[in-house]
């Protein structure tokens, strides 16, 4: 079994897999291919996690936090914006369908957004970026729940 922190990602992945605009063009990694027919795209990653002792006997109940990164990816055009901004709508119905990441944790949180744009791929692209909080118990000793 892999650690809490990869199944929660894993299940992330598969809440945003079929989207409306972005569809299987879903990526469980920082290295997103940028090639024009993955657009629009999402790459998801968690960025840091930190935690918390909720008793003091060994073996202890951690409560701990995720931050994920949603990236999303779209072509550059007069209406990249709005095209982010649908995708971030539907990303976030997805993640408030399931706040538990199918009984992994107790909450989902999306607690930031950054819209970015940039000319380093094939062709210059729109970005998205959220970050989101999923707030998991574990016990000292057993990461993988």
């Amino acid at each position: 079994m892999s650690h809490l922190r990869t199944q929660i990602r894993q299940r992330i992945v598969t809440n945003l897999t079929g989207l409306t605009t972005t569809g299987a063009n879903v990526y469980d990694t920082r290295v997103y291919p940028l090639a024009s027919d993955k657009l629009p795209g999402l790459a998801i990653y968690t960025k840091a996690e930190t935690t918390e002792y909720e008793t003091m006997r060994p073996p202890r109940t951690l409560r701990k936090t995720i931050t994920a990164v949603i990236e999303i990816y779209v072509k550059m055009t007069s209406t990249f914006d709005e095209v982010l901004d649908t995708i971030a709508a539907e990303i976030e119905a997805a993640l408030y369908s399931d706040l538990t990441q199918n009984g992994l944790a107790f909450d989902t949180k999306v607690v930031s957004f950054e819209a970015d744009f940039g000319g380093d791929a094939e062709q210059p692209l729109g970005q998205g970026t959220m970050e989101v909080e999923v707030i998991y118990a574990a016990t000292e000793g057993s990461p993988e729940g």
